[in-house]
This record gives structure tokens, sequence and C-alpha cells, in this order.
């Protein structure tokens, strides 16, 4: 003779399979992604820009011509390691624009120095 346990409907999990437990750590997880998400927001709201191009002496000073927006910005902070025609990338900030003046960009870091910018032939 064989003894045979009777079978039982109950488990000791709720229905669907998720217990307590199981909702703390979705709860967690969501909040981690949450936290995570604010800080890449915040960074890509708040963190400075950088701009890239031709450093060449202008009238009142050191600037940059932009080739990404085909913009010349007045340079203003620390330009120390800038040399007029070498190819640059500065890190900063966009200053606000005064009636009649260039813009300015405020160098917090000279990012990269490229060396000596390309002469491109004049247009015909």
């Amino acid at each position: 003779m064989t003894a045979t346990a009777p079978a039982n409907a109950q488990s000791s999990t709720p229905i669907g399979g998720v217990t307590n437990s199981d909702v703390v750590w979705i709860g967690v997880a969501v909040a981690v992604i949450g936290a995570g998400v604010g800080i890449g927001l915040f960074y890509a709201v708040h963190h400075g820009q950088s701009l890239s191009g031709c450093a060449v002496s202008g009238s009142s000073g050191l600037e940059l011509q932009n080739r990404g927006n085909q913009q010349t910005y007045a340079l203003v902070g620390e330009v120390a390691g800038i040399k007029p025609g070498d190819r640059v990338r500065v890190s900063g900030k966009k200053a606000k624009k005064s009636d009649g003046s260039a813009q300015q960009f405020v160098v917090e870091k000279l990012t990269r120095d490229y060396g000596a910018c390309k002469v491109q032939p004049a247009a015909p």
C-alpha cells in the first residue's frame, strides 16, 4: 500500500503569484527609475553648453566663429589658453545679448584644442 497526501487547493502566494515583498521591490524599482530620469533631465537642462570653431582676434577681443550655427561669439571668461587661429572646443554658457553687441559666450573651460584652423577656399 502506498499513502498519498490529499491535494491542497491553497497556496502560500496570493492570486496572481505576487507577494507583499514583490510589491515593495516593484515600488523601489519605480522610485529608482524615477530618480534616474529626474537627475538626467536636471543635467540635460542645467548642464553647460559647448561650442567649437575657430578662434580669431576681433575688435573687442577674442571671438569664436562657430561653424555649426554660423554665428560669431565674443569670448569672455577663461580664455588665457585660447590662441587666435586655433580650432577649439570650449565649455561654458551663452550670455544674454545686449543691444547692438555680439553674442557672448562665457568660457568656463577649454575642452579641446584641435590645432590650426583649416583655411577654406573663397566661394566663386
